[in-house]
């Protein structure tokens, strides 16, 4: 009897270590969590979209939101310390982080998603260069903007929530979920659109804003892109304003950036008028940021375009 009861404790304290340890593996895998980086602001809100309400992420944005966009963008130790810490990292893609084969270098265990995967590109066109010579270019250069046209954007957050799926199957169905929502979102916003003839013909002074221009329709008939180090000659000034006039162009299309004074000083030239849009690399961290400014563009374009 005393044998039996030995054996029966024995067993029951085996069953309670068994239940103790999966009990404390659970509590582990739900205090474990994922850090995702991403590597400016339209993908912090992309990537906020597909994570929205699934615990155990944390989602971090690499640059200052004031950063912009990342053209000669350098690494800063702040940047490091995210990097050293993230299980992912989510980048645009297409160029636009140039410093990315440093990132690959250094943080060689760190997965890296390349969001722009699976989108067509548009080709850069050639415009005015603000300086006296002309760099020929053996390969051909493709715009990365890509988030400004609403199709990418999607397809963007399609690339995110693939990843995540196969980083966090565990939350696979709360991904899936959001991502759907956000495709909805994508579409109603698509079918409200209100699209415009070649014929309206404007002058844009962002890169990014062929993007826009293929959302909704209407012709860049110039494109002018003043460079931080470098100001357009009077000489190049008055050829633009020249070759605008013979177009019979009035409508220009800037960022609150270096290219609006150029914008309004020709705009007046010409009896113009100049118009802000939003490239949506800074702003609000809310998930709906992203589709708030691409309505405020819309808004902005049929005032212009009217």
């Amino acid at each position: 009897m005393e044998e039996n009861m030995k054996k029966y404790i024995v067993i029951v304290f085996c069953v309670l270590l068994m239940l103790i340890g999966c009990t404390q593996q659970k509590i582990s895998e739900q205090q474990k969590t994922i850090t995702i980086v991403t590597s400016f602001y339209p993908i912090y809100i992309l990537a906020k979209n597909i994570t929205d309400g699934v615990e155990g992420i944390t989602l971090q944005n690499m640059t200052q939101p004031q950063t912009g966009c990342l053209h000669d963008y350098q690494i800063t130790t702040r940047d490091r310390k995210a990097l050293e810490k993230a299980d992912l990292l989510l980048v645009n893609g297409a160029g636009i982080e140039s410093f990315l084969e440093g990132i690959k270098e250094q943080y060689q265990n760190l997965p890296i998603v390349d969001t722009s995967m699976g989108i067509t590109l548009i080709e850069m066109q050639q415009h005015h260069h603000h300086n006296d010579e002309q760099i020929q270019h053996d390969e051909k250069e493709y715009n990365g903007h890509i988030w400004l046209y609403s199709e990418n954007a999607l397809k963007q957050a399609e690339n995110i929530c693939n990843a995540l799926c196969e980083k966090d199957s565990t939350h696979k169905q709360q991904y899936t979920k959001n991502l759907e929502l956000f495709r909805q979102n994508i579409k109603e916003f698509q079918r409200n659109q209100q699209h415009y003839f070649d014929n309206n013909k404007v002058v844009i002074f962002h890169e990014g804003f062929d993007y826009i221009a293929k959302e909704y329709g209407f012709t860049v008939q110039e494109q002018i892109f003043v460079e931080e180090e470098k100001t357009p000659s009077a000489k190049e000034l008055a050829e633009m304003i020249e070759h605008i006039k013979q177009e019979n162009v009035t409508i220009f299309f800037t960022a609150d950036d270096k290219g609006k004074s150029y914008a309004e000083l020709l705009a007046k030239e010409v009896k113009g008028k100049v118009y802000l849009l939003n490239p949506i690399t800074a702003g609000a961290l809310e998930k709906d940021a992203y589709l708030q400014a691409m309505k405020q563009n819309e808004s902005i374009i049929q005032e212009a375009l009217k």
